[in-house]
């Protein structure tokens, strides 16, 4: 697994991403809309959950934790909170 933060130029904004939030319950929500990436947004900032994503490329897929919450808002373009 890679840090998304330590990754130059990580493609938050990317349609191809696909981004995982996993719960301390071993439950998985894949995170498709803008109101799923809010919410997810927001139980990753106050540590219910963390968030993933997924980087496809064109041999293999990296795994990438968002370990920078805030570029991953700016990204997705999620409202201030």
């Amino acid at each position: 697994m890679r840090s998304a933060k330590a990754t130059e130029g990580f493609p938050y904004d990317s349609n191809r991403i696909c981004y995982i939030e996993l719960f301390p319950t071993g439950e998985i929500n894949q995170l498709v809309t803008y109101g799923e990436k809010f919410k997810g947004y927001m139980r990753a900032k106050d540590g219910t959950s963390k968030l993933f994503a997924v980087w496809p490329g064109h041999w293999h897929s990296d795994l990438f934790i968002i370990d920078d919450l805030e570029a991953f808002r700016i990204g997705q373009r999620l409202l201030r909170v």
